[in-house]
């Protein structure tokens, strides 16, 4: 994972500190548009959320929606099990760790802000296991800032002091994606925060069972 530790950043690594800030930035009020329109969870459903952070997103999953989450951060990962207890499972663990620790195929596969801390190859390998973690009518949705024709000075700005160093456009994002599945949908959104910022929304369908 390729992200910027120092300075103001550091403070991040404080659970308190990175969900306050989420609260501040309007955070909240997008995760719930981000579950209704692209989520869509429902009880029953099993749903594998891929750098959980605090686990914040559960506050807009429905009852009976079988959670299951992990993240790089031990201090994340410990939060989310005082937080929410039992309406997840929460693992601290990477991309290479995870397989296998949840048992079984998913519904959906969420990835909020994970991309844009990953190199090519790190991404592709986030695909890969999304799409071999999901049933066969699975689907991974992920969001991440993404400089687009509607970024303004101002938005450039601030991503390019977020702590992941590998922002890109949404092309670039769903080439990535389109490495293990077959389809693949893009959604540009802007004005979403409190701040300005452009970023992309894209669900990837029908997981590739080889090679791209």
């Amino acid at each position: 994972m390729s992200q910027r530790t120092t300075g103001l950043r550091a403070a991040l690594s404080s659970a308190a500190v990175y969900q306050g800030l989420q609260d501040l930035l309007g955070g909240r009020r997008f995760q719930r548009r981000l579950i209704r329109d692209h989520v869509r969870p429902t009880p029953g459903l099993r749903l594998l959320d891929i750098g959980c952070g605090t686990g914040a997103i559960l506050e807009h999953v429905p009852a009976g929606v079988d959670y299951h989450g992990f993240d790089l951060s031990e201090r994340y990962v410990a939060a989310a099990r005082r937080q929410w207890g039992a309406r997840g499972q929460f693992w601290q663990a990477s991309v290479e760790e995870a397989p296998g620790l949840a048992g079984g195929r998913f519904d959906r596969a969420l990835a909020v802000g994970v991309l844009h801390h990953l190199d090519d190859d790190g991404a592709r390998r986030l695909a890969g296991f999304a799409a071999a973690a999901l049933a066969d009518d699975g689907a991974l949705v992920t969001y991440d800032p993404a400089i687009t024709s509607a970024t303004s000075c101002a938005a450039r700005f601030l991503i390019e002091r977020d702590r992941g160093q590998n922002v890109r456009t949404p092309d670039a994002y769903a080439a990535l994606l389109r490495t293990a599945f077959a389809e693949v949908t893009v959604v540009e959104v802007a004005g979403h925060l409190r701040i300005p910022y452009t970023a992309c929304i894209i669900t990837a369908r029908a997981p590739r069972q080889g090679p791209a």
